[in-house]
């Protein structure tokens, strides 16, 4: 394989991390964790613990952009907090991560997908926050 060729293979296979990661932490479900256990009557799931650690997993594996790794880094830390705090089946302790986690998630791939869709070209050039769309799962 040329050196042209295995450069191309790097960054196909490096996309396609991204968008595995993306996908899976945005079909998570963290705005409504971290409204749960804000809310007056919290209440753990037994399966977020699953959940968010194969998220941390699943971000932890992706080599990011120079300009998105401190946002993946943020996320990771957070996942481990609040998986932490699951596990105990601490409300109170899992609250604040929860919280927490639910920023990075949006600051994270809300960054990251405007990456994506620069190094694609399809940009609008807007900042439009996907909190909106349609099929996007809190």
């Amino acid at each position: 394989m040329n050196e042209q060729a295995n450069q191309n293979t790097n960054a196909a296979s490096g996309t396609v991390g991204l968008i595995a990661a993306l996908a899976y932490i945005d079909n998570v479900g963290f705005h409504g964790i971290a409204t749960n256990l804000g809310g007056p009557t919290p209440k753990i799931d037994r399966t977020w613990a699953g959940l968010v650690r194969n998220a941390r997993t699943a971000v932890s594996s992706v080599h990011w952009p120079e300009d998105v790794q401190d946002l993946a880094d943020r996320f990771a830390a957070a996942a481990a907090q609040l998986a932490t705090a699951i596990d105990q089946r601490d409300t109170t302790a899992a609250a604040d991560p929860a919280k927490e986690i639910h920023v990075a998630y949006h600051a994270l791939s809300d960054a990251a997908w405007n990456h994506l869709a620069k190094s694609a070209g399809t940009y609008p050039g807007g900042t439009e926050h996907h909190h909106n769309r349609s099929g996007h799962a809190h």
